[in-house]
């Protein structure tokens, strides 16, 4: 059974917003980003648990939430539903699962601190198959920093994922990426507790990027 199925909602933003780890907060201020640089209709999260930054979907038409915890799931659409205008709820194991989204049809993708633990072959598959022509993917990776995957916050709970946990170098996603989708820009995001948050930008290279998009040899400063 995946750990990520064991570990309850409260423990997991417990955990997530304790003020040593602070990326509840990260993640969310990025997918804003991400929404008011494209103001996309459709959207996708892979790995939504229970609904961190969702809150900035409310002008999309359709908004997929991807996961495998039908727990995380069920809170997610008592908090968001009334104010998205439709979301899908998805629960899908990627390593084994199909993902019910329609081919080449969303706008954004955010795959936040998700590609760590999952197959990367099926999940780019997926990616590249939900994501339309001229669509961006942004995803987020966790950089431990020789700190230890999971930081100490008392809550005990999320220990067993560490043992599914692999980072993923950034050789690695870019190989997955390409050629389909276009690298586009990294920003690193320093964390209280040492570890850092890299959020890279791709663009499904099936539509010629408008002119004001960044450049592939473009890269974000640090924070």
């Amino acid at each position: 059974m995946n750990p990520w199925s064991q570990v309850p909602p409260a423990d997991y933003e417990r955990h997530m917003s304790h003020e040593t780890v602070g990326q509840l907060a990260s993640l969310s201020e990025i997918t804003k980003e991400k929404v008011e640089h494209r103001y996309p209709q459709t959207v996708a999260v892979y790995g939504a648990c229970t609904g961190n930054g969702f809150a900035h979907f409310v002008d999309a038409q359709t908004v997929y939430a991807v996961d495998l915890n039908p727990t995380y799931l069920a809170i997610l659409h008592d908090r968001y539903e009334p104010i998205l205008n439709e979301l899908v709820l998805v629960q899908a194991d990627i390593n084994q699962d199909p993902v019910s989204i329609p081919p080449a049809s969303v706008d954004l993708i955010i795959c936040h601190l998700f590609l760590e633990y999952v197959d990367l072959d099926r999940a780019f598959a997926s990616i590249k198959q939900t994501l339309r022509p001229g669509g961006l993917l942004n995803v987020v990776l966790q950089r431990s920093n020789a700190t230890g995957w999971v930081s100490n916050t008392g809550v005990t709970t999320l220990q067993p994922v560490a043992a599914i946990a692999s980072e993923v170098p950034e050789e690695t996603l870019l190989r997955h990426t390409a050629p389909d989708l276009r690298f586009e820009g990294r920003q690193t995001y320093r964390m209280p507790n040492g570890k850092s948050l890299i959020s890279y930008d791709f663009v499904n290279g099936g539509n010629t990027p408008a002119a004001d998009e960044e450049s592939s040899d473009f890269e974000w400063p640090e924070w």
